[in-house]
């Protein structure tokens, strides 16, 4: 008897599971970013404020930029295993390597 829990023809549910988490991790991610901003604009955070919360454009953006490097890092990481140099990984990360020097 087999003790595999995803074989070959599980695959689609196995990119199913991974889609499911990286959506959840993305809506914390999103909230931590919202309360953060709160707690810096305000010092506070009311009750039902990361709900309410409506971001401006910029912060918007912002957010688009996180999640967006988020996923990429996520669904690339097939090709992490192939990619291996670091800045292979820093540019599909939408990020470069620090000129010597320079704080990271």
């Amino acid at each position: 008897m087999s003790n595999t829990y995803l074989g070959p023809d599980n695959i689609d549910d196995l990119g199913r599971m991974v889609t499911a988490l990286l959506t959840e991790l993305w809506i914390t991610r999103d909230r931590v970013a919202v309360l953060e901003r709160l707690l810096e604009e305000q010092g506070v955070v009311a009750p039902r404020a990361v709900d309410d919360y409506i971001p401006t454009p910029e912060f918007d953006a912002e957010l688009e930029t996180i999640r967006d490097r988020m996923a990429g890092n996520v669904i690339g990481a097939p090709l992490a295993a192939r990619e291996r140099s670091v800045d292979q990984i820093l540019e599909r990360a939408g990020l470069s390597r620090p000129k010597s020097g320079e704080q990271a």
